[in-house]
């Protein structure tokens, strides 16, 4: 029997150019950007990555599947499109830095743990590390109403 399962057929081939095979301005190999396009194993630069990201976004993937494709991680590749599809940038993951924490004074609990580790002994410190230390076992918290 020659028949074939529905479905089972060869599917949609995308093509990136019909004319040009390498993009020297932008280091572009465009046979490469379009096995990517069509889930073929191939090494891309980012700049290829990116490309081809752009070109699969359009066509309406979602972000795991085009990350999958191009060999990025899925939030590298929301990264490109929330920068403009311009690798850089921020990573999604990286996270925030707070701002530095004042240095403890005499009278709160930090301090304490201060003092103990340099073998210090403070009456204020330590009276302030009980009352948190009491209010932690009443409230279950150790911020002062």
């Amino acid at each position: 029997m020659n028949g074939m399962r529905v479905g089972s057929g060869g599917r949609e081939r995308l093509y990136v150019s019909t004319t040009d095979t390498y993009d020297p301005d932008n280091d572009l190999d465009f046979i490469a950007i379009e096995y990517a396009l069509n889930g073929e194993r191939v090494r891309l630069t980012v700049a290829e990555k990116v490309y081809a990201a752009r070109i699969l976004d359009e066509r309406g993937l979602a972000l795991k599947d085009i990350g999958r494709r191009v060999g990025s991680d899925s939030s590298t590749v929301a990264g490109w499109k929330e920068n403009g599809w311009k690798a850089g940038g921020l990573h999604p993951k990286t996270r925030v830095k707070r701002p530095a924490r004042p240095e403890p004074v005499c009278g709160e609990p930090r301090m304490y743990r201060r003092h103990l580790k340099r073998g210090e002994s403070c009456q204020v410190c330590r009276a302030a590390n009980a009352a948190a230390d009491r209010r932690y076992r009443l409230t279950g918290s150790q911020r002062a109403a």
